[in-house]
C-alpha cells in the first residue's frame, strides 16, 4: 500500500461512514483500530504512518460538519 492510497482510503472510508448513523458509531472502533495498526506500522515506516494517521485524524475532524452539510443538502 503506497502512501497516496493510505490517505485515499482513509478518507473515503470515513466520509462514507459519516453519512449513516448506524456505520457513524462504528467510526470511533475502525480510528481506533487503525491507529494501532499505524501505531506498528510507525516502526518501519515512520513517515508513511504520520501522513496516514494525520489524515485520519483530518477525516474525523471533518465527518461531523461534512455530514450536516450533505443532510442539509439532500433534505
Amino acid at each position: 500500500m503506497t502512501l497516496a492510497w493510505a490517505v485515499i482510503a482513509v478518507i473515503a472510508l470515513t466520509g462514507l461512514f459519516a453519512v449513516t448513523k448506524l456505520l457513524r458509531r462504528l467510526v470511533w472502533a475502525f480510528a481506533l483500530a487503525f491507529g494501532a495498526l499505524l501505531f506498528v506500522h510507525f516502526q518501519t515506516n515512520p513517515a508513511e504512518a504520520a501522513t496516514a494517521g494525520a489524515a485520519l485524524g483530518g477525516s474525523l475532524l471533518v465527518a461531523s460538519p461534512l455530514r450536516a452539510l450533505l443532510l442539509r443538502w439532500f433534505f
